[in-house]
């Protein structure tokens, strides 16, 4: 069978995205907060990214407990003439 114009797939659109995710690392008795930026395509990426940067952080720890309270795309939205002129950064 012979496909249309609309059944071809042309590759989705994969393109990096910036994730936020805060989590609460408990190593031991001690439970630290972050906050941090983390770069990929998709959830899977950005999770996998959170995953090498645990073990960068905690590379002495044998066991470490992660809970993540928020795992979002970071949205750019910047409204750029409210500040232009006005803002030192």
């Amino acid at each position: 069978m012979t496909k249309t114009w609309d059944d071809i797939t042309w590759g989705d659109d994969v393109s990096e995205k910036e994730w936020v995710v805060e989590y609460i690392a408990k190593v031991g008795s001690l439970a630290y907060h972050h906050l941090t930026i983390l770069s990929g395509a998709d959830m899977e990426e950005a999770q996998r990214a959170l995953m090498g940067e645990l073990r960068a952080t905690y590379s002495e720890a044998s066991e470490i407990e992660v809970t993540v309270l928020r795992m979002e795309v970071l949205e750019f939205d910047p409204d750029e003439p409210m500040f232009t002129g006005e803002f030192i950064p």
